[in-house]
């Protein structure tokens, strides 16, 4: 078939450029020998197996890819009430909320999002981030497309140029963090009845954070609806890890978040007032189409922002240790670009020199990720470090003396 020659020659193309990827295969125990001997043997579309058990008191592996910024995901708590919600209500929500209706955990986390986000008066769960900013984005422009208009970050994530590029309406990216040029744009769009403001509370690939005060300035001068992706943000910054809003002590219209990342399950949520929530639930067909997530995770993210409000300790570890990474790093002249959180880019430019330092690091026991296009602009490679809480102190700085290390004898 026609079609099969083209995708080997695109397969060939992304090998050669660097971009080709394949799925690490991951063991977290002894118990998994026999599993992992099955699959070398079975199947060999892995690019790397890892076992993250332990060997006495020592990781075998510090995980610098993981977005599980607060160490969570292993939390006993957690566990246990994820599976105590599976006990009770199944393994499986089994189609979606407007069908399956809401379980006890469903409702409690909404609420206790509302309250922990910064007291906004709805809240309605997705199945992903991706969903949730794809269904708030076309939803809204849906209104009345042709008196809507755009404006995003450009350095926004995948899913939130999709949902624009999907929202068939008039649409521009303003530069990063460049609130003058978003002023520039909007000014030529005041005919627009809808207009739409959209960005990221953390950058998921740079690490820097936005001036959410500045944007909800200029949303109110020019009556425009502020949408904030908190993915990111959310349990990471602010003095309780209550993200943007408890960071900058300002609330937009919109907040999305997702319960994948510092709160350890899966599924996003999304906050705003009565109105717009109801209107998502009703129109939105990511969020009507999909099947909802299962009790058990709800019941995980719920037990994870109890522990996060019990123990905001939590969140001043991850970001001391977020501090010390930052200026060791750049402290030994590696280009770190504007990152002031736990996601830290080391920008190595070439594709090809990026995935060899990630290949030479996880021989050293340190797993992290090589950011290639089209995750980052072709030419913007870099390692992507994720720091968390969980890591022990003394292993994380073994690791970024081993990064430094790794990167300069790349660049000899």
């Amino acid at each position: 078939m026609p079609i099969l020659d083209l995708i080997s020659k695109k397969l060939e193309e992304n090998r050669k450029a660097g971009l080709y990827r394949k799925i690490p295969e991951l063991f977290f125990n002894d118990n998994d020998n026999n599993a992992k001997s099955n699959i070398l043997q079975s199947d060999t579309d892995f690019d790397y197996i890892i076992n993250f058990g332990r060997k006495g008191e020592k990781e075998r592996f510090i995980n610098l890819a993981t977005n599980d910024y607060l160490g969570l995901s292993l939390n006993e708590k957690i566990k246990n009430s994820a599976k105590k919600a599976i006990d009770t209500y199944g393994t499986s929500s089994s189609s979606s909320f407007l069908i399956y209706g809401h379980a006890l955990p469903h409702r409690n986390l909404e609420n206790l999002l509302c309250k922990f986000k910064g007291n906004y008066e709805k809240c309605m769960l997705y199945p992903s981030g991706y969903q949730a900013n794809i269904g708030i984005i076309r939803t809204l422009s849906s209104i009345a497309p042709l008196q809507t208009f755009i404006a995003f970050d450009e350095l926004s994530h995948a899913s939130i140029v999709d949902g624009v590029l999907g929202a068939k309406v008039k649409f521009k990216s303003f530069k990063h963090n460049d609130l003058c040029h978003l002023e520039n744009i909007l000014k030529n769009q005041k005919d627009k009845e809808i207009k739409l403001i959209i960005t990221e509370g953390v950058f998921s690939m740079d690490g820097d954070i936005l001036d959410l005060q500045g944007i909800l300035n200029i949303a109110k001068k020019y009556d425009a609806v502020s949408i904030i992706d908190d993915a990111h943000a959310t349990g990471t910054i602010g003095d309780k890890g209550g993200g943007s809003v408890d960071f900058h002590k300002v609330k937009p219209d919109i907040i999305m978040g997702t319960l994948g990342k510092a709160l350890a399950s899966n599924g996003a949520f999304v906050l705003s007032n009565r109105l717009i929530i109801e209107y998502l639930i009703n129109f939105s067909r990511s969020f009507i189409f999909s099947t909802g997530i299962p009790p058990s995770s709800a019941a995980a993210s719920l037990e994870a922002l109890n522990i996060i409000k019990e123990n905001p300790e939590i969140v001043t570890t991850l970001q001391d240790y977020s501090k010390f990474a930052r200026n060791f790093l750049k402290n030994s002249g590696l280009n770190i670009l504007n990152s002031t959180t736990h996601i830290i880019p080391v920008l190595i430019g070439d594709e090809k020199r990026a995935v060899e330092i990630e290949k030479r690091l996880l021989k050293e026991g340190i797993y992290l990720k090589a950011v290639r296009y089209p995750a980052v602009a072709k030419g913007g490679a870099r390692l992507r470090l994720s720091i968390n809480a969980g890591i022990n102190f003394v292993n994380l700085e073994n690791a970024l003396k081993d990064i430094i290390k790794i990167v300069k004898q790349i660049y000899e």
